[in-house]
């Protein structure tokens, strides 16, 4: 657990303890861990659990269902005329009631026989969930069409409509306890994300292996857009989905793969090569790296870090062997660092940078990513992302994380990684001044 989770767990502790009418927070805790308060677990599940989310999030995933895996699944499934989804960490109910719109929303599936299952570890999640009732936040991204045709005003909340409602079941299930009691034996597409990156790799491995078990031959899971498997030994392959990327089981017909194996790596196909890179020693003291303009933006970021004080390994090495040029043992401690804690967004970011150095593209992405679903707010991980992007010919989505840079600067609410992590104070990140920068030379001087 990262440094700066521990006083929300300190304090989750604290109320807890006195709640049970525990003399203190050890006795609470060794109580916890003899099985002493049994029904303590599932209250410290509702509090220390992520539960924010709202319809429609990840269009990119979900627009590729809708035009190219829903209507491959149609084809495959003619005969029996039957669909099973499952939503395996649906939270309040946000993702599962999305599917059932777009399913909804498909006159060839008007009369079929689809369902969605959809679990969740956390008992109270999941009784807001079964009512429906939503807020203008979580129903923000919903088109005002099919506001009107899914949900009704109930005060100042909107209720799901009940004919959606009822082809979802909702079931409590902990994931990183396989294997899974379920209603069905496999399912046609399984939605497993943003969970994979607060695990360790060796649940990682227990829990994909699982939900493979799960996934019909024709299947496709999709993960979160910060999450691969490259690192997990899936016996799923990536294929491309024309913007996002889902597995299937090997072999499978239809689809195109995203990645050629590659030690290991997943690397999608076809992309922009990637340029050549120089890498100069590290200077003694901190230099901003060289500004690049919209002709040179294809270079790569460069890491200027100064020699570093004393700090807790395996970030300590990361750094250190950034700034003495070793980019391989400055990647091994980097990924030691994302397994001990999967949950921190700042060596997630740092990872990603030693992979943008390395012209590791595709890696740099991934791990990009997942720091800024960990933490929105990094401007400079989002000012990284964006080149990586336009390095890799997707111009329009850069073109939107610079934006997205520019809007967080200007708002005043854009955090430092140092600020995140001491340790990567020591490394030369893009500070607001040149973000700022960069991203009006990109977007030629406008918003």
């Amino acid at each position: 657990m990262a440094a700066d989770r521990t006083p929300f767990l300190a304090e989750v502790a604290a109320r807890r303890a006195t709640a049970t009418r525990q003399p203190s927070v050890e006795v609470y805790l060794d109580l916890l861990e003899s099985g002493g308060l049994p029904t303590e677990w599932a209250i410290l599940t509702s509090l220390l659990t992520v539960k924010e989310s709202y319809f429609f999030r990840g269009p990119l995933q979900l627009d590729a269902l809708r035009d190219l895996v829903l209507p491959r699944l149609v084809a495959a499934r003619a005969k029996e005329r039957r669909l099973w989804l499952w939503s395996a960490a649906c939270a309040r109910g946000e993702e599962p009631s999305t599917l059932a719109i777009l399913l909804a929303e498909r006159p060839e599936l008007a009369d079929w026989n689809w369902r969605i299952l959809a679990t969740d570890l956390d008992a109270e999640a999941l009784t807001a969930a079964r009512r429906g009732l939503y807020g203008e936040r979580a129903l923000a991204r919903v088109p005002v069409a099919e506001r009107k045709r899914w949900f009704a005003p109930s005060g100042k909340l909107w209720q799901l409509a009940p004919e959606l409602s009822a082809r979802i079941e909702y079931r409590e299930l902990n994931l990183a306890r396989p294997p899974y009691r379920l209603p069905v034996q496999s399912f046609d597409v399984i939605l497993l994300r943003n969970v994979l990156i607060y695990f360790r790799r060796s649940l990682q491995r227990r829990v994909a292996d699982q939900v493979a078990q799960q996934l019909a031959p024709e299947g496709y899971l999709f993960l979160g857009g910060s999450e691969t498997l490259w690192q997990v030994k899936s016996a799923l392959e990536p294929v491309d989905l024309d913007g996002c990327f889902a597995y299937r089981h090997p072999g499978t017909e239809g689809t195109p793969k995203a990645a050629a194996q590659s030690g290991g790596r997943e690397r999608a196909a076809p992309k922009l090569a990637a340029p050549t890179r120089v890498l100069a020693p590290a200077p003694p003291r901190p230099t901003p790296p060289a500004e690049r303009s919209p002709q040179t933006a294809k270079v790569a970021p460069a890491a200027v870090p100064i020699a570093p004080k004393p700090l807790v390994a395996p970030l300590a090495e990361s750094v250190a062997a950034l700034a003495a040029g070793d980019l391989d043992a400055a990647r091994g401690a980097a990924a030691r660092a994302v397994e001990a804690d999967p949950s921190d967004a700042a060596t997630h970011a740092l990872l990603g940078f030693i992979d943008d150095l390395a012209g590791r593209n595709d890696d740099a992405l991934s791990s990009y990513r997942a720091a800024l679903y960990l933490d929105p707010a990094l401007f400079e991980v989002r000012l990284l992302l964006a080149d990586c992007l336009g390095r890799l010919g997707h111009a329009d989505r850069a073109a939107r994380e610079y934006r997205d840079v520019l809007a967080a600067l200007e708002g005043g609410k854009a955090p430092t990684l140092a600020s995140r992590s001491a340790a990567l104070a020591e490394v030369a990140f893009p500070d607001r001044v040149r973000a700022a920068r960069r991203c009006r030379q990109v977007l030629g001087g406008g918003r």
